[in-house]
């Protein structure tokens, strides 16, 4: 391993365990065991420059395999498929959390908390295309069915995909006696997007005499 890719797993691992802004470049440098401890900015300029570069030292992998999943669910005809289009955000992002070693989902789920508890301002931080084409897909199916509380439902669902992953990661990593099954895991993580996805929409209004109803659709 590279001075610089020991420095991007070192950085990785921080941010996961004390937050985005609970590290310096020269606690990377340290934690990495350099001589120098300016060495992390040398390599990556400043902390955004070091969270970039994990962007893009993580996420084509995960991209490419998004994208293979992305094709043969249309191949299979399966493009309307709020199940398929689940998995394919799902299956490649816990696949990196049962990796040994790997901090990238914890971290992931830190930058959404530093970015305000959305996972779109992280858009412009590498090659997360496919994900982005699947959401969009998962988006139109769920205005024709939701209407405008679709939105609203995709964004629960991405921020329980990444905090639900966190945790695999993280139980993984510990080891613990009560470790879940990752598979098993990993499918109840799809089953409850699904359900939040497909599950129907309560409009509260104001019923006879003053009381309250509900009609679902």
């Amino acid at each position: 391993m590279s001075a610089r890719e020991d420095l991007l797993a070192v950085g990785e691992r921080l941010f996961a365990l004390h937050g985005v802004d609970g590290v310096s470049l020269r606690q990377v440098g340290a934690a990495a065991g350099q001589r120098n401890v300016a060495a992390a900015q040398y390599h990556f300029g400043d902390r955004q420059g070091l969270i970039r570069a994990i962007f893009e030292f993580r996420l084509p992998p995960i991209d490419a395999r998004r994208r293979e999943m992305l094709a043969r669910v249309r191949e299979e005809g399966r493009a309307a498929d709020v199940r398929a289009l689940t998995e394919v955000l799902v299956f490649p992002l816990a696949e990196q959390a049962k990796t040994p070693g790997s901090h990238y989902v914890r971290f992931l789920n830190r930058m959404c908390d530093h970015e305000g508890l959305r996972v779109l301002p992280l858009s412009d931080v590498g090659p997360i295309d496919t994900a982005v084409e699947a959401g969009e897909m998962l988006g139109e199916l769920l205005r024709d069915r939701l209407g405008t509380a679709g939105e609203l439902r995709g964004e629960f669902a991405g921020r329980l995909i990444i905090t639900c992953i966190a945790d695999l990661e993280h139980r993984l990593a510990v080891g613990s006696a009560d470790a879940p099954d990752p598979d098993a895991y990993t499918d109840s993580v799809v089953d409850a997007v699904v359900a939040m996805l497909t599950g129907p929409v309560l409009q509260v209004r104001n019923g006879p005499g003053g009381g309250r109803g509900d009609e679902r659709r």
